[in-house]
């Protein structure tokens, strides 16, 4: 099983995403590829309301699903 099939199970969950640099994106996954899967953000100083984000997995050091509320 790849990583993308793993993740793939958690669409449509609130997820946080960590890299190698610091790198954090907190918002729901939305869609898994190959090389990358995307987050829709909701909060933050960037983004208004919310936004897309792509995040490939070359740059990804960790991933925590949070739980449901």
């Amino acid at each position: 099983m790849t990583f993308a099939e793993i993740l793939s199970k958690y669409i449509n969950r609130n997820i946080e995403v960590y890299g190698a640099n610091q790198f954090f994106v907190e918002g729901i996954l939305r869609s898994v590829g190959t090389e990358s899967f995307v987050v829709e953000v909701t909060n933050g100083s960037y983004v208004t309301p919310t936004e897309l984000i792509t995040v490939f997995f070359a740059n990804v050091e960790g991933i925590r699903v949070l739980a449901v509320a």
